[in-house]
């Protein structure tokens, strides 16, 4: 996938922009095209937190398309193998402070929240160009923040989306009240409540994308389909942004102030002594990130998986 990226673009970075862990770049042939690529394939592209990481870089990157008249469309899209595999587990929580045995302040989380992690897709919300998401592979949690305040969405048929965070401490709490009218409401509720893995197929019947492609077809598709909207006026771009972002926005369906007293709040839930067997913020401290991830989400899917309609989608069993 790098590879054929590689052969679309050449660099081109906005005024002095420096990044460490995303690519902004312009496309070769339509230069009204610019791509965003997540650049920590090692990681699956795992978003990193704080204002020197991919947080901050995605905002700094969405304030510099708004300022550019060279960007008429921003493709967001995953280096190396999958699209992105949420928060980087090495920061989720860490990244409010406080000691070992001491939660960090309310006062700290909801500002850390704020800043940083739903900053960023604010920023995508607030961009004036159009956002096109392009998902292969894995796309969890906080990559689906990305899709859902993106205009367009295509993803790979075998791609996989799954909001695992909703098992962490969240129970079934939207990103944003737009998520809950994408497509049937008790549908995406499920969704969120089980954190299930969907295939991009069923993601496209659900509503969280726009539309589902062969492997194959997919960067060709997207872009194919950057390169028409490119063509219109930069003033008709920004306008129907700003318009579709106004109705929205009357609607009460993008905004993130609530969403984030809530993750707030769910970061300081309170495990009864049965549920600490399966605890990952302590279960991380004494076995690494990667290990007590796969201990909560083994036992959840072995339960999950014995229903005959709510299995999570692996395509590599029938």
């Amino acid at each position: 996938m790098t590879s054929e990226m590689e052969k679309k673009v050449v660099r081109h970075d906005l005024g002095d922009a420096k990044y460490k862990t995303i690519l902004f770049e312009q496309d070769k042939e339509s230069a009204f095209v610019w791509y965003l690529t997540l650049n920590r394939p090692e990681k699956s592209n795992a978003i990193s937190i704080g204002p020197d990481e991919m947080t901050g870089e995605i905002k700094d990157a969405m304030h510099r398309a708004n300022h550019d008249d060279d960007v008429k469309v921003v493709v967001i899209r995953g280096a190396g193998k999958n699209y992105c595999a949420g928060f980087d587990l090495s920061f989720v929580y860490r990244v409010y402070g406080g000691e070992a045995g001491t939660k960090p302040s309310q006062r700290k989380r909801l500002q850390v929240d704020q800043d940083e992690l739903y900053g960023f897709p604010q920023a995508i919300l607030d961009c004036n160009k159009v956002v096109i998401v392009q998902v292969h592979g894995w796309a969890i949690e906080a990559g689906l923040y990305i899709t859902k305040c993106a205009d367009i969405v295509i993803a790979a048929d075998n791609a996989k989306f799954s909001q695992r965070g909703q098992r962490l401490a969240f129970g079934g709490l939207p990103t944003l009240p737009l998520e809950l009218l994408m497509g049937h409401t008790k549908k995406i509720n499920e969704l969120i409540i089980t954190g299930r893995t969907i295939s991009g197929k069923e993601a496209e019947e659900v509503g969280y994308v726009t539309k589902s492609v062969p492997e194959a077809d997919l960067e060709s598709e997207v872009h194919g389909l950057a390169t028409a909207i490119s063509v219109l006026p930069r003033d008709a771009i920004v306008m129907g942004k700003f318009a579709r972002r106004h109705m929205a926005d009357r609607l009460g369906l993008s905004c993130l102030k609530e969403v984030i007293v809530y993750h707030t709040l769910s970061t300081n839930i309170t495990y009864t002594p049965d549920e600490k067997d399966l605890m990952f913020i302590k279960d991380r401290d004494g076995m690494g990130e990667k290990e007590a991830f796969h201990k909560l989400h083994e036992k959840y899917e072995a339960e999950l998986n014995k229903t005959k309609y709510f299995r999570s989608y692996d395509p590599g069993k029938k």
